[in-house]
């Protein structure tokens, strides 16, 4: 395939999805990690797109009143690893997320980067007249330029996760005690059929425990990683969850559990 025709095919790539990792470009052009490196050198030199950890991102027009924040921002995203071998299911996971929203709707999104990527659409859809409170500082700022959707980020220590920023520490469940919402989108480290659902941070646990017991609605962000798996502190049982979200490599035994106990399970 020619550089142009390479050209192509990541520009709409990226018009399509917004980011995509080196090995996502490499897939749909045929080219090897080295060329599409070049490529993207190339192409971030024109002003075609972003260059990110691993990959690449959209640029996006700078919208009267924004544009500062948009480039900002897209330096700040572009410092958080984006490599991540899970980028297509979590993203195909939090477009499918969008569809249980609705204009009007109050949030709790979580901090994770499927999150973020659920934050990211949220930004991009037509809904509108929606609050979204949340600790994850890079879904923050996915949204902040939306005029049709007010954020409220929750105070407390800031914490650079993997690909992602939050705050968190033993202040912020005390101010969500006069606050309800809707609905609360979040993910966990870990779901095992016997163990439940796991979280690698200890630290999350009281936040977790009172949005699920306080919130009218919560769906967990789940891709096939996730599953057979235990990490260091339970959550929950897995039934204690209404509704999954997750990606269609979903061992067929969890199928079988979420159906049985009557989980709506939505499939990516």
């Amino acid at each position: 395939m020619l550089a142009a025709e390479r050209k192509k095919l990541i520009v709409e790539y990226l018009k399509q999805n917004h980011i995509a990792t080196t090995q996502t470009l490499c897939n749909i052009t045929g080219a090897s990690p080295a060329t599409i490196r070049r490529d993207l050198t190339l192409m971030e030199e024109e002003s075609l797109l972003l260059r990110t950890h691993g990959g690449a991102q959209e640029i996006e027009a700078a919208d009267a009143g924004s544009g500062q924040l948009v480039s900002n921002y897209s330096h700040i995203f572009s410092s958080i690893r984006m490599d991540d071998e899970q980028f297509e299911y979590k993203d195909a996971i939090a477009r499918k997320a969008i569809d249980l929203i609705h204009s009007g709707d109050i949030l709790f999104i979580g901090a994770s980067f499927t999150c973020s990527l659920l934050c990211r659409h949220l930004n991009a859809s037509s809904k509108k007249n929606i609050m979204v409170v949340t600790t994850n500082i890079t879904g923050a700022l996915e949204l902040a330029s939306n005029s049709d959707i007010r954020v409220f980020l929750l105070s407390g220590i800031v914490h650079l996760g993997h690909n992602h920023i939050e705050t968190l520490d033993e202040s912020t469940v005390q101010s969500l005690k006069k606050l309800y919402f809707d609905k609360l989108f979040f993910t966990v480290d870990g779901a095992d059929l016997e163990y439940g659902y796991s979280i690698m941070k200890r630290t999350q646990l009281p936040l977790f425990n009172y949005l699920v017991s306080n919130v009218k609605d919560s769906y967990i962000l789940l891709n096939h990683a996730k599953y057979r798996k235990r990490t260091f502190t339970h959550l929950c049982n897995l039934d204690d969850i209404p509704n999954v979200v997750t990606d269609n490599r979903i061992p067929p035994e969890y199928v079988d559990y979420f159906k049985s106990h009557g989980i709506n399970l939505y499939l990516a």
